[in-house]
């Protein structure tokens, strides 16, 4: 006679109940599935093999195989729920002990996160399966911080707090940059300069505990591209685009399982039909960081490398001849971008030549060195011996754009002092539609070319973009004589300045 033929029907709703809280435990996606119905009972969740993929290297960092672990995946795909709010809820199944520290660029967002972990544990669905295991402590019981009876802690701050006297066993940045500021160099400064310093330390082990990175791409720049520049190998990277750029091919790190996609293929189809996914591909500052989680897009944000002319050269592509510069222009001007002192962790300062005929504009050479005031200055009067005639020396009066102005208005004709109106983006909004249409050139052959076509193409994602600011510079101040750079902005954007 078999054990359930002897069991009541109490006994074995029990049983079975055991077996489901112990198979639960082990199970994060099947967790992750029951927990979602309980959180959001009117939302239909539809499963994704990366889903998969990602809670095998949540269930590492549980184990402490993994210790630093950073996922880049696109907006509204579960990315918080599976990790700020599941995953430490679940590992308090078997890890009542443990103590987890999460962060969002808001304190509201973290309290939401906080109070969405604190209520599945208080479910009746919670408590009938591991409700056994640890109580709520009464007296650390709070929307944003709250403790068990088994010295077990999960706190919510936010991006710049101090956190003092407060800490983990694993920490949890989630969003750690608003997508609204992202191009605010002060704000990554912030959040970058936060995780590097404040949050750190406050890890319960330094040498056992782990942190978990969660974002989607923002910038070069941003908490992603801060950590993997500053500590290259140290960090587990797992980078899923909404469309794949290529082939790729996934393998589990716990399961060996292999999950495939093909060039082209959309993350989820259901939820991104083609149409949506074209209205994404049509806004070019957020598709390539956000949705792919690569912020230098293939192409360009603003321009396109498609959109890059050349002369003096043969395009390799069609054997045909560039552009011919032309023996004489109707206007030569320099354009500088200053840095604020000669140092290496400074911005470059850049040294545009580019001459101009007709519509078109050729860059005719391009300085990019850390220079302090009085090197910026001897490296613009050698251009400008080198180009004669030059009519204008553009500079901006900004950094120490103002004593080069300066020592060169005392005995070089044509300085001008460019007020940044509209600021860097507004500039490249103005001088876009000119690369556009075709009316930049660049010479093929020189050692500039590339980075330079680099960074207008990653700009404003760029780690640093003084060339580009050089070249803009030009362009809205060459724009000014038929039409303000303000009104060009407006008409092409269909807003106003910042």
């Amino acid at each position: 006679m078999s054990t359930s033929a002897i069991l009541s029907p109490n006994e074995r709703a029990a049983a079975l109940r055991v077996l489901l809280a112990e198979r639960l435990a082990n199970d994060l996606p099947a967790f992750t599935k029951k927990a979602f119905q309980v959180l959001y009972p009117n939302r239909k969740l539809v499963w994704s093999p990366h889903y998969d993929l990602l809670c095998e290297y949540l269930q590492l960092v549980k184990q402490r195989k993994l210790l630093r672990l950073i996922i880049n995946c696109p907006p509204r795909l579960l990315k918080s729920t599976l990790v700020t709010i599941c995953f430490p809820v679940w590992t308090w199944i078997t890890e009542p002990g443990h103590g987890f520290l999460t962060a969002s660029y808001s304190l509201d967002l973290s309290i939401e996160h906080s109070i969405a972990r604190r209520s599945l544990l208080q479910s009746t669905w919670f408590q009938r399966l591991w409700g056994d295991r640890f109580q709520l402590a009464g007296d650390r019981n709070q929307v944003g911080q709250f403790m068990n009876d088994r010295r077990g802690a999960m706190i919510a701050t936010s991006v710049g707090a101090s956190a003092l006297g407060r800490g983990g066993d694993t920490l949890i940045v989630d969003d750690p940059v608003n997508a609204d500021q992202a191009l605010s160099d002060a704000e990554r400064t912030t959040a970058n300069n936060w995780i590097d310093n404040t949050l750190r330390s406050r890890l319960n082990d330094p040498a056992a505990g782990a942190i978990i990175l969660v974002m989607q791409r923002l910038h070069e720049l941003d908490p992603t591209g801060f950590l993997l520049e500053g500590e290259p190998g140290v960090w587990t990277h797992v980078k899923i685009p909404l469309e794949a750029e290529q082939d790729e091919r996934w393998t589990f790190p716990l399961s060996g399982r292999v999950w495939e996609r093909k060039t082209g293929e959309i993350l989820m189809p259901g939820r991104f039909p083609p149409a949506t996914v074209e209205q994404l591909k049509g806004r070019r500052l957020s598709w390539a960081g956000q949705y792919q989680q690569r912020p230098v897009p293939i192409e360009g944000n603003l321009i396109k490398r498609s959109e890059v002319r050349y002369y003096g050269g043969v395009d390799p592509r069609t054997g045909q001849p560039d552009e011919k510069l032309p023996e004489t222009f109707d206007r030569k001007l320099i354009s500088v971008d200053c840095s604020f002192k000669d140092s290496s962790i400074s911005d470059y300062v850049a040294i545009a030549v580019i001459g101009v005929k007709g519509r078109k504009r050729y860059v005719l050479n391009m300085i990019n060195q850390h220079l302090d005031a009085a090197a910026t200055e001897a490296e613009i009067r050698r251009q400008r011996d080198v180009h004669r005639p030059v009519s204008a020396v553009l500079v901006e009066d900004k950094a120490n754009g103002p004593a080069v102005v300066q020592r060169l208005k005392v005995n070089i004709p044509g300085v001008v002092e460019i007020n940044p109106e509209g600021g860097k983006i507004g500039r490249m909004f103005a001088a876009a539609p000119e690369w556009q249409a075709g009316d930049w050139y660049l010479d093929r052959n020189a050692a500039w070319t590339e980075p330079f076509i680099q960074q207008i193409t990653m700009f404003p994602n760029a780690a640093h973009d003084d060339m580009a600011d050089a070249m803009s510079q030009a362009a809205s101040w060459l724009l000014q004589a038929s039409m303000p750079t303000v009104q060009i902005y407006n008409a092409f954007t269909g807003r106003p300045f910042d």
